[in-house]
C-alpha cells in the first residue's frame, strides 16, 4: 500500500479514533497522543492491502495503548471493562467488495497462467497446483532443475505482470 494511501486510511478513521479514545482517557490532549503513536505503529502494517483490516488494527492497536497508560498509572478498571458498543464491529468474513477484488484477481492469475507457453505453465501448475519440488518436476519433465527455476520465475513474472498494481 502507498504512503499516501495508507495516509487517507488513517485520515478517514482519524475523527471516530479520536472520539474513541477521548471517551478513554477523558481529553483531548491524551486522545491525539495516543492517536499519532497508534499511527506510528500501524506503519509497520503499511503493506497490508485491506483498508478496513487496517482499521481494525489501528483501534487495537489503540486500545492496547490506552489500556498501557492505564496501567502505568495505576488506574486498570477502565481498560478491563470498555463498552461493547464502543468497539468497532468486525467480522472475519471478508466484505462483498473484497470478494469482488478477490474473483477478479484469480481471473488475472488464471488468464496469465493460461498464456504462458505449454512447458512454463506445466512447470508452474506442478508447482504451484500440486505442490511438486523442484527436482520432482524436473524429473517428471525431463528437465533439469535450473530449467524449472527459469520456467517458474517466467510464470511468476507473467502474473505479476497482468495483475500489475493489484
Amino acid at each position: 500500500m502507498t504512503e499516501a494511501r495508507f495516509s487517507a486510511v488513517f485520515n478517514e478513521h482519524r475523527r471516530g479514533l479520536l472520539r474513541f479514545l477521548r471517551r478513554r482517557v477523558g481529553n483531548e490532549e491524551d486522545a491525539a497522543e495516543i492517536a499519532q503513536e497508534a499511527y506510528l505503529r500501524l506503519l509497520r502494517y503499511a503493506d497490508q492491502q485491506d483498508p478496513q483490516a487496517l482499521k481494525a488494527l489501528l483501534y487495537r492497536i489503540a486500545i492496547n495503548l490506552v489500556g498501557m497508560r492505564q496501567r502505568e498509572a495505576g488506574s486498570r478498571h477502565q481498560s478491563e471493562h470498555l463498552p461493547i458498543e464502543d468497539l468497532p464491529l468486525m467480522s472475519d468474513e471478508a466484505s462483498q467488495e473484497q470478494k469482488l477484488v478477490d474473483q477478479q484477481n484469480l481471473q488475472l492469475l488464471m488468464s496469465a497462467i493460461r498464456e504462458l507457453p505449454e512447458r512454463c505453465r506445466q512447470v508452474f501448475v506442478l508447482s504451484r497446483f500440486h505442490e511438486m519440488s523442484y527436482p520432482q518436476i524436473a524429473a517428471h519433465c525431463g528437465v533439469s532443475v535450473k530449467m524449472v527455476e527459469k520456467h517458474i520465475s517466467r510464470a511468476l513474472a507473467a502474473c505479476r505482470e497482468k495483475l500489475g498494481e493489484r
